[in-house]
């Protein structure tokens, strides 16, 4: 995952958020708020890239309405591809900074039959340059250059809570002595307004109220469904929702930006109380890949889409049929004069394959009823080891009888144990102790015995033994087998290589070879064992 920051500032603080990023996933690392004091931007970010490690990382910029104009804009109903120059050449006669060096782009808030709304915004070049240097100055990369409002609104649009796109919504975004409204309407930006607060703690309050009651009444904003929502902590926030519910008379809410978004341990860790100023950074890194069309981007503008040339188009609807046709025929021909050969081929190679095929088929089936059959030789005296292995301690449980009965039909058996414990809860631990895939625990459950002085709870349990772990459990054997006699033949030989002359005349040797018998045997299927 790519990691980039996001930045912003005004004129007193410095706000940065890191994340790795990679399509919809986004987890911050990094989150600072820093004053700046007697110090620029220009050195205040240096230092933190160089602290942080920040150089050659790709950046993106929020900028607020200070250093940007912005207007909505009405336009004639035209294509998506016309209207970037039809807003540039409208920007120049509405826009004061919009002139022939001017960025402008635009987002779309309105299409239909009569026409397209949209909110245009320009920067002109003095200050896209500023905003550049600064990047520049710390060592950063700028990939965008964005228009703050804006971003926070495509947070809340891209990861907000469900449904974000029904109604309408307010979007409040408190600063440190200005705040952000932002009306979306089904999921759509509507309008856009940034307005000065005062700088009396208590004065904030009512006056973000009364700018809320102004901004709706020139947006013309009426709907049934209407909320308000104000970036940020409930509890700090909480004097500003009282005064904009009182206010507004909707909802207001809190939400705070990264409860939207990953956060690393060490980031949590490092938030300040007011979230909120940092919902733009939040939501340019999680527009920045997926939605990117929500943003108002002075980096990467709008353009009508550059003319394709026909002159490649044109030479392949001639040249390539007529090299299809050719080629068509080529394999054709090629592929008709090695048929008939492939043909011979594969009758020969079938008719000898047939044969092949019915010797496996009968071997197959003959091995089948020998696995069936062995599979009900169970060894008996591996399961008593297994479970004296796994079973609770002898001051604690005692077997008083075992029984295994294989089973000829299926395969593999059935063990039944009786034995007693000194307390009942010993049952189930035991009945753990020796499941497990291959051998199913099937228990009665615990009988009080009051004749027994000390294992007073008496237990039965079947266990049943898995004929695939017989039949595995053999196979293994074999292989085992076949690795010995392959060690012991190589070992054989290397001895014979190294023997001298004389060792090697059985005529001259004092010992004579005598023949061994390693005593193997199998038992009959179907065997019963009681102890």
């Amino acid at each position: 995952m790519a990691k980039k920051i996001a930045i912003d500032w005004d004129d007193g603080e410095l706000r940065l958020v890191a994340a790795n990023c990679s399509g919809s996933s986004v987890k911050v690392t990094d989150v600072a708020v820093l004053p700046l004091g007697d110090k620029n931007v220009h050195q205040v970010l240096t230092e933190q890239s160089k602290q942080r490690g920040w150089a050659k990382h790709d950046t993106l910029v929020a900028i607020g309405r200070g250093k940007a104009e912005l207007r909505e804009l009405q336009l004639p109903a035209v294509p998506d591809e016309e209207l970037p120059d039809m807003v540039r050449f409208q920007a120049i006669r509405s826009f004061a900074s919009a002139g022939d060096s001017a960025l402008v782009d635009y987002l779309v808030t309105n299409r239909d039959e009569s026409g397209v709304e949209m909110i245009a915004a320009a920067i002109g070049p003095s200050k896209l340059k500023e905003v550049k240097e600064v990047c520049e100055s710390a060592t950063l990369n700028p990939v965008r250059i964005a228009l703050r409002p804006l971003a926070s609104a495509a947070l809340y649009l891209a990861a907000g809570p469900s449904g974000r796109g029904e109604g309408q919504v307010i979007l409040v975004d408190l600063l440190r002595d200005e705040a952000e409204i932002v009306i979306a309407d089904s999921g759509s930006v509507i309008f856009v307004r940034t307005v000065r607060l005062p700088a009396e703690a208590a004065a904030r309050s009512k006056s973000l109220a009364g700018e809320l009651k102004r901004s709706l009444l020139a947006c013309g904003a009426s709907s049934d469904q209407r909320r308000v929502v104000l970036w940020g902590r409930k509890e700090v926030h909480e004097q500003d929702v009282a005064e904009l519910a009182q206010a507004t008379g909707l909802d207001v809410e809190t939400l705070d930006p990264f409860t939207l978004v990953d956060l690393d341990r060490a980031a949590s860790d490092q938030l300040t109380d007011h979230t909120g100023r940092l919902a733009p950074l939040v939501g340019l890194l999680v527009a920045d890949e997926l939605h990117a069309d929500r943003l108002v981007d002075f980096l990467q503008p709008r353009k009508r889409p550059e003319p394709k040339s026909n002159r490649g188009r044109i030479a392949a609807m001639v040249g390539v049929p007529v090299a299809l046709v050719l080629l068509l025929g080529f394999m054709v021909y090629r592929q008709f004069a090695s048929m008939d050969q492939q043909i011979e081929q594969l009758q020969v190679a079938n008719g000898k394959l047939q044969e092949q095929v019915e010797v496996a088929d009968t071997s197959i089936t003959e091995v089948g009823q020998v696995d069936l059959f062995l599979n009900g030789d169970v060894n008996w005296l591996t399961a008593m080891k297994r479970l004296a292995e796994e079973m609770p301690p002898a001051q604690d449980l005692i077997v008083r009888e075992f029984h295994g009965a294989s089973n000829t039909r299926t395969g593999g058996g059935t063990m039944t144990i009786r034995g007693g414990v000194t307390d009942s809860d010993l049952i189930e631990e035991f009945e753990d102790s020796i499941r497990d895939q291959v051998h199913s625990v099937m228990g009665d459950g615990a009988t009080f015995d009051r004749t027994q002085p000390y294992y007073r709870y008496s237990f039965k349990e079947d266990i049943v033994v898995s004929p695939d772990f017989v039949q595995a459990g053999r196979y293994q054997a074999f292989e085992d087998l076949l690795n010995a006699a392959a060690n012991q033949s190589a070992a054989g030989n290397s001895d014979a290589d190294g023997q001298t002359p004389a060792e090697s005349n059985p005529a001259e040797s004092n010992t004579v070879p005598q023949d061994s018998d390693d005593g193997a045997g199998g038992s009959d299927a179907g065997q019963e064992v009681t102890s």
